[in-house]
């Protein structure tokens, strides 16, 4: 449970921003991954939903997406080579790590704004868990549960259809997953699962495959990290293809199940063979040990 309620970096989203600041960027909050509090990552992940864009204004496309998006109330962060009086926050380049309009006074003044933002209704109590633990307990269950939030069900899980249902999209339900921080919810049994599944019906919320949920689980909780199910000391290997028409996945996912269905493979070695950091591989892992394919030296013996 302590892994689970450790805060999460903030997200960052880049727009218009070069890949060379780009590749600069994150190897700074990479080093700064202790100093900053919260520390900030750059949006790539599936459902990294930004708490801040920073839109490079030395450009005419950069401009025109400062004067006519609208990124619903997210703090703006301007790049450029001189003050932006305009801008809330301004971030100078060449980008430093420390000083006026540096990465770390910057970041630090938009982090204060977000936590003042939140509502102070939201203190947790001692009963709340974050969504994922909600998830889990559900799908654990051997009967139908609803995953309640205090704006009403989530999602439910069928473990005897295999099936769940939600009307929220991929992306929503994975910025849930992801968020580690307690809410306020409950999982309740659901009586009865046919009257249900016509009710969802009439509001044309269909039924998905667990399989679905329980990929996106692994995919996007572990942070980077063995959700405990492999050790990233021993090598593994996939019992099976992976079924990618219905799980959401990257193009790394497909090289990494062609690896390991061929043969068994540390995650370290497995994330160098696909060129993608070490988090991203141990990601794939967990969401292959989540639906049960992903064989170790435990579930050989």
């Amino acid at each position: 449970m302590a892994a689970e309620e450790s805060p999460l970096p903030l997200v960052l989203s880049l727009v218009n921003v070069g890949a060379d600041e780009e590749r600069y960027l994150r190897s700074v909050l990479a080093l700064l991954k202790d100093y900053l509090e919260p520390s900030w990552c750059i949006a790539a992940r599936l459902g990294d939903l930004p708490d801040a864009v920073l839109v490079d204004m030395d450009s005419r496309e950069g401009q025109q997406v400062w004067e006519n998006v609208d990124f619903g109330g997210t703090p703006r962060i301007a790049l450029s080579r001189d003050q932006v009086l305009a801008a809330e926050w301004t971030l100078l380049k060449p980008i430093r790590p420390g000083g006026p309009h540096s990465l770390t006074e910057v970041l630090t003044a938009v982090a204060r704004k977000l936590q003042l933002s939140t509502p102070a209704s939201a203190a947790p109590t001692s009963g709340w868990i974050p969504f994922a633990g909600m998830v889990r307990r559900a799908c654990q269950r051997p009967y139908p549960s609803d995953v309640v939030l205090a704006t009403g069900s989530a999602l439910v899980v069928d473990p005897q259809g295999q099936v769940f249902y939600s009307s929220r999209t991929t992306d929503e339900l994975a910025a849930l997953l992801r968020n580690r921080r307690r809410i306020d919810g409950k999982v309740v049994d659901v009586p009865d699962t046919r009257k249900l599944a016509v009710r969802l019906a009439r509001w044309e919320i269909r039924p998905r495959p667990l399989e679905e949920l329980l990929w996106l689980k692994g995919l996007v909780t572990g942070a980077g990290e063995s959700l405990g199910t492999w050790n990233p000391r021993e090598p593994v290997r996939l019992k099976r293809w992976p079924n990618f028409a219905s799980l959401p996945h990257r193009q790394c996912h497909l090289k990494m199940a062609a690896i390991l269905t061929a043969d068994a493979a540390l995650a370290a070695a497995l994330a160098e063979a696909c060129e993608v950091a070490v988090g991203d591989a141990a990601d794939f892992l967990n969401a292959c040990a989540e639906i049960g394919i992903l064989q170790t030296r435990s579930t050989t013996a």
